[in-house]
């Protein structure tokens, strides 16, 4: 199964030099359809994993879908939180 095979991915990635954050989730409306999240350090560690063994475990499982994988690469320059949400609601009362 696909979902087993992504998850045992996961724990080598996660403890790579650079990875921040790695996720996979499962949609609930379509259970086929998988995303996997990951968050990196820097474009240079994060093109390391592109090139390691781990990586081409999750291209084979995508080549192995049924479906057409869609691949986005975002690119993050600034990240907020809930001070941001906080900032915009003091806005709106002043």
């Amino acid at each position: 199964h696909i979902l087993n095979a992504a998850k045992l991915v996961l724990g080598p990635t996660r403890i790579k030099p650079g990875c921040i954050d790695c996720r996979l989730y499962q949609d609930l409306d379509e259970p086929d359809a998988l995303f996997l999240v990951e968050e990196w350090e820097s474009r240079k560690k994060f093109e390391r994993h592109i090139n390691s063994d781990q990586y081409r475990i999750i291209l084979s499982l995508m080549e192995a879908s049924d479906q057409s994988p869609e691949i986005k690469i975002n690119t993050i320059s600034k990240s907020e939180g809930l001070e941001a949400i906080a900032a915009v609601r003091r806005s709106q009362y002043v």
